[in-house]
């Protein structure tokens, strides 16, 4: 019985990965991922400019849209997975035999997963030969962020699909998601901050350890633009609470919303 539920979440997965084929998300997401390398790579030698001599700094500077392209890919993967069902009433026509909804979401969840997974591999991987290219060698730090990066869109895809099972609209969790960790979390980690409550349990603040390691930050006066980052432990532990919990409530969500509705 567990082989074939495996299996099943399997067949979801692979599905998944082929439709986001098909809808040229996938090949989106490769495009500005080309256009981000093409214009961190080109600018400086167009404009005159070194490149950094340590690979930390080199690497740092891709760092540092790490955590906009884990946004894209939660947005892009993630945020309408589950509310798609309910819209196109798909969710039972996958297959000749109906699918139950926890392997639904399983196989969803690791589909969204394996291609954010996928998209920041590839990022990170031009990034190291970039800066072998550059300075002659590579860190050990690059591979810290790389783990970082990968563990904070396992937080972003979590929250993304607690949305996706409580919306209705594919476009309002596209939205919400976007302009969730875009825009909402960093406001609300701000005013924490200037209210001098450290915001060490928003994601966004969490994701910081990303550049961080990299680049640690120079100490300077406290001031209403300074940013929050928890250290590393912690926020790994609030990245792991978010898909943790998030991929929970998503379950015990759609298991209790009819999919015809």
């Amino acid at each position: 019985m567990i082989k074939d539920e495996i299996s099943q979440v399997l067949t979801v997965a692979a599905y998944e990965v082929r439709k986001y084929l098909r809808s040229r998300r996938l090949i989106g997401m490769v495009v500005i991922l080309g256009l981000i390398i093409g214009l961190i790579l080109g600018l400086p030698p167009a404009l005159g400019s070194k490149y950094p001599s340590q690979p930390n700094n080199f690497v740092g500077t891709f760092a540092g849209f790490t955590g906009i392209l884990v946004i894209l890919c939660g947005t892009l993967f993630a945020a309408d997975a589950l509310v798609s069902e309910h819209e196109k009433r798909t969710g039972y026509f996958l297959f000749p035999n109906p699918v139950r909804r926890d392997v639904l979401v399983l196989g969803k969840l690791l589909a969204s997963l394996f291609t954010s997974a996928a998209v920041l591999t590839l990022y990170y991987l031009v990034a190291t030969i970039a800066a072998l290219a550059a300075t002659g060698a590579a860190s050990w730090e690059i591979g810290l962020s790389y783990a970082y990066a990968l563990a904070y869109t396992g937080a972003v895809v979590g929250i993304a699909y607690v949305l996706s099972s409580v919306l209705r609209s594919t476009v309002a969790a596209t939205v919400l998601t976007f302009f969730l960790f875009l825009l909402i979390f960093n406001i609300i980690g701000a005013l924490l901050f200037v209210g001098k409550v450290d915001p060490w349990f928003i994601p966004t603040s969490a994701s910081g350890i990303i550049s961080n390691v990299l680049a640690p930050p120079s100490e300077g006066p406290p001031g209403p633009f300074r940013q929050f980052v928890p250290d590393a432990a912690t926020s790994l532990l609030v990245f792991a609470a978010y898909f943790v919990a998030g991929s929970i409530l998503s379950i015990l969500m759609f298991r209790r919303r009819e999919l015809s509705s």
